[in-house]
């Protein structure tokens, strides 16, 4: 297979064409005999996305893996990381391998799970890896420190020092939380700093310029969200969500200092309207987050080369995902063809997730045209042309980075 038009390759923009063999990148040239044509559009290697909550299990109203696996396929997302926060949780190897044996039916995208952290698991967690890992070679390297599943920070280091694994972590502190929605921008700081003093870390969803200047100056990574990026506190419907938006000059600051963050990921947390009248914390967005991106760079806010470093590039070598780098020769061929003169208003009802709203609605964004996920068409002109299950579930092959995360 040969696509050709203009390709963003190795930071710039050419015209030419790519070459495909058994879903692999062989080639990638000026020369454009035999190619397969495309009017419009600038060929982009399609994002990952390395926070999602696709919720399922007892929360499949709310969305399933199927669901938000589509939502993601129509927002250019190749791969996601789905977050262990469900209902159950998944915090030990039976129910992780319930989850992925449900995204192998299920996901129309390439599907990767990670392993919730709590008080009571750490004492067996190389256990548990090693039970998970006979089942799906690799995976199980990924940990996230969520919510109902807080570890102290002695527990934490207790298990940084026992395993050589990638851990996530939300920071806030919860001593410096006075109450669930008193979230002040305090307890993000000190976690992060404090959590740096153990080692090295992967945090998400950092919303304050504070915390995110720290992690810059570390050996850890720093995870951003668009909602914290273009979102501020009170001008937003339903504005709950963890960490919370913050004042319009921390937004804009942190915007500023977009290429200081290692990764821009969705923190997809989908709620019903009536969930979120009653208080739910968290916004869908796996949909929308490279169209909103986008956005940012045909307006000249943040560059081309910032934005596919860390909705693609970083995301890959952070989490260890072989071969979806980018748009390099031996990588797949996970490509997402952007028309950039058409940009369209984000409607809740275009959109593919079960939430049914949106936070983002009335926002400019730039959806993709067609979508190849490891070298097969996936969609085109809106029309899906793979049936669930088409996504493969995936380890993560990492030895040297660790990664500390939180989330809805």
């Amino acid at each position: 297979m040969i696509v050709s038009g203009k390709i963003f390759y190795k930071n710039k923009i050419f015209e030419g064409c790519i070459v495909v063999e058994d879903g692999v990148i062989v080639d990638v040239r000026k020369s454009v005999d035999g190619a397969v044509n495309f009017p419009r559009g600038l060929i982009l290697p399609a994002g990952i996305d390395v926070h999602v909550h696709f919720r399922d299990f007892e929360e499949s109203y709310k969305e399933t893996i199927e669901s938000g696996s589509l939502s993601a396929l129509y927002g250019g997302i190749c791969l996601v990381v789905d977050q262990p926060n469900t209902k159950p949780p998944v915090v030990d190897d039976k129910t992780y391998v319930e989850r992925i044996e449900k995204a192998e039916k299920t996901t129309f995208i390439d599907y990767s799970l990670n392993l919730g952290l709590t008080e009571e698991n750490a004492r067996k967690i190389s256990e548990i890896l090693s039970r998970i890992e006979a089942r799906v070679p690799a995976i199980g390297e990924v940990f996230l420190q969520h919510g109902t599943m807080q570890v102290s920070y002695e527990t934490l280091k207790a298990v940084r020092n026992e395993i050589d694994k990638l851990i996530t972590v939300h920071a806030e502190d919860a001593s410096l939380i006075p109450e669930e929605a008193v979230r002040p921008k305090e307890a993000e700081i000190v976690a992060v700093r404090r959590c740096i003093e153990l080692g090295n870390f992967y945090f998400c969803h950092i919303s304050t310029p504070e915390a995110l200047e720290t992690i810059h100056r570390s050996n850890s990574f720093a995870e951003v969200t668009p909602h914290h990026l273009l979102l501020s506190a009170g001008k937003v419907e339903f504005e709950r969500v963890n960490p919370p938006l913050r004042s319009e000059n921390d937004r804009i600051e942190l915007l500023k200092n977009f290429g200081k963050a290692d990764v821009v990921a969705s923190d997809h947390a989908p709620h019903t309207i009536e969930d979120k009248r009653e208080g739910a914390p968290g916004f869908p967005g796996v949909e929308t987050i490279y169209p909103l991106m986008l956005n940012l760079v045909r307006k000249g806010v943040i560059s081309l080369t910032d934005l596919v470093e860390r909705i693609v590039v970083n995301p890959a070598k952070i989490f260890g995902f072989k071969g979806y780098s980018g748009i390099e020769i031996g990588n797949y061929a996970n490509l997402a063809i952007f028309d950039l003169s058409d940009v369209r208003r984000i409607r809740a009802e275009d959109l593919h997730s079960k939430a049914g709203w949106t936070p983002y609605e009335g926002f400019e964004a730039i959806f993709p045209k067609t979508v190849y996920v490891r070298g097969v068409k996936v969609l085109d002109d809106g029309e899906i042309l793979v049936e669930r299950g088409f996504g493969r579930v995936l380890g993560v092959e990492n030895e040297d980075e660790e990664d500390v995360g939180d989330e809805e």
